[in-house]
Order: C-alpha cells, then sequence, then structure tokens
C-alpha cells in the first residue's frame, strides 16, 4: 500500500491517487482514509428505463475508507450524526495506554481502517402492463400557408419546422380554421 507524502498539492495528491489506483495498488492519505479498488463481479439487475432484466459487466470501482482519526475529528466538531451500527464501529476511540510516552524514535502505529458498509441499490418497480399505455396515435396533418401563399399539408411534429407559432393559422378538416395556439393536441410544439 502506498503512502501519501505530506506537503504535497492538491493536484500531486489527487495525480497520486489515480495513478496508484490506475495500478491496482491502494493508497493511505495518514489523517484522512485510504483510497482502494473494489471488483464487482458480473451481476443480474434490471435496467432502470426499461425495468427489465439485464447482466451488467464485471468493472472495478473506485473506495474510500476514511481513517478513524478523521472522522473523530469530524463528529468532534458537532455535527456527530445519531448513533448507528455504522458510525459507532467506525468512530470507536482509540484506546491509549496509561503508560509514559514512547521514546520518539519509535514509529507511530497507525491504526487499521475499519471498512464502512456499501449502500444498497433501491428496488425498482417492475415495467408498466402495456394494457396501461396508450396507444400512440399518429400525428394529425394539417394545412397551412406556405411562403408561396400557397397552401401545403405538414404534420403536426413539422409545424415548427415551417415557423407556425402559437398566432398562426391553421386548417384540418377536424378543426376547421384555428390559430395554432388554441388546438389542444398542439400545446407544446408550437410557441
Amino acid at each position: 500500500m502506498a503512502s501519501v507524502a505530506q506537503n504535497l498539492t492538491f493536484r500531486e495528491v489527487i495525480s497520486s491517487v489515480i495513478s496508484s489506483l490506475g495500478t491496482g495498488e491502494s493508497i493511505k492519505i495518514e489523517g484522512f482514509g485510504t483510497f482502494s479498488l473494489i471488483e464487482k463481479p458480473e451481476r443480474e439487475g434490471r435496467n432502470p428505463k426499461t425495468g427489465e432484466l439485464t447482466i451488467y459487466k464485471p468493472t472495478r470501482r473506485p473506495k474510500i475508507t476514511f481513517d478513524k482519526k478523521f472522522l473523530e475529528r469530524v463528529y468532534s466538531s458537532g455535527t456527530a450524526p445519531e448513533t448507528s451500527p455504522e458510525t459507532t464501529s467506525a468512530t470507536a476511540p482509540v484506546a491509549t495506554p496509561a503508560t509514559t510516552p514512547a521514546p520518539a524514535a519509535t514509529p507511530a502505529v497507525t491504526p487499521a481502517v475499519t471498512p464502512v458498509a456499501a449502500p444498497t441499490a433501491p428496488v425498482l418497480p417492475p415495467p408498466i402492463p402495456a394494457d396501461l399505455i396508450a396507444a400512440s396515435q399518429p400525428p394529425m396533418l394539417w394545412q397551412i400557408k406556405a411562403p408561396d401563399n400557397s397552401f401545403v399539408e405538414v404534420s403536426s411534429n413539422e409545424l415548427p419546422n415551417w415557423g407556425v407559432g402559437a398566432n398562426t393559422p391553421i386548417y384540418s378538416a377536424a378543426t376547421g380554421w384555428k390559430l395554432a395556439g388554441q388546438v389542444p393536441e398542439l400545446v407544446g410544439i408550437v410557441k
């Protein structure tokens, strides 16, 4: 596991984290946390848009586990969250011996980082039944006056391309002559 030296700029720290994770190595920033990679195996899931079952490919994801010292400083600032099993185990104070301090030549021992449980994914509802989805209707055709004073037949979706606005007169056999802004089917299409 690599360790980041002190007195580096933020960009240098980020660059060091990226390069270490790129080689598959974990990196520890003293007093902050440990960056590592987790392997996610191939798994079955649902497409969030359609609700269809799908197979997700295996991936590698970056993960950060915060250092106990960092969490203690955050929680001691007066913004501690309510006690829960995850925060209790991650923020337990480090016991110090009642003896005299060790000589300066003895290297400091850093406590092991406690992993935090990953959040669970929300359960997605099943797809909407086909009988509840309204059948799409073909776009309605309208007669409009072209720039050369002739009349052309245009579908609802193409009206904005012809410069039709809310105050443009349009004609169909079903509605007769109306201003485009007064036709409920064209709300949101013409402005």
